[in-house]
C-alpha cells in the first residue's frame, strides 16, 4: 500500500475538514429554510440537527488533532 507525504496528508486531512464544516453549515442551513406547522416537530427536528452537528464538530476534533511527520 502506498504512503502519502506529509504534505499531501496534511493536505487530504484539512480537505476533509473543510468537507465536514461545509456540510454542517448545510445542514443548519436547510434546517433553517424548512417551513414548520408543527411546533413539537420542529423541536424534534432542531434537536437531531443538534446532535449532528455535535458529531461534525467531533470528528473535526480528532481530525485536527492528528499530526503527520
Amino acid at each position: 500500500m502506498g504512503q502519502l507525504s506529509s504534505g499531501d496528508a496534511s493536505r487530504f486531512k484539512s480537505d476533509l475538514v473543510s468537507c465536514f464544516q461545509y456540510k454542517k453549515a448545510d445542514i443548519r442551513e436547510n434546517f433553517n429554510e424548512m417551513d414548520f406547522e408543527n411546533a413539537d416537530k420542529e423541536t424534534k427536528m432542531e434537536e437531531y440537527i443538534s446532535s449532528i452537528e455535535t458529531k461534525f464538530d467531533s470528528m473535526i476534533n480528532v481530525l485536527n488533532s492528528i499530526g503527520f511527520e
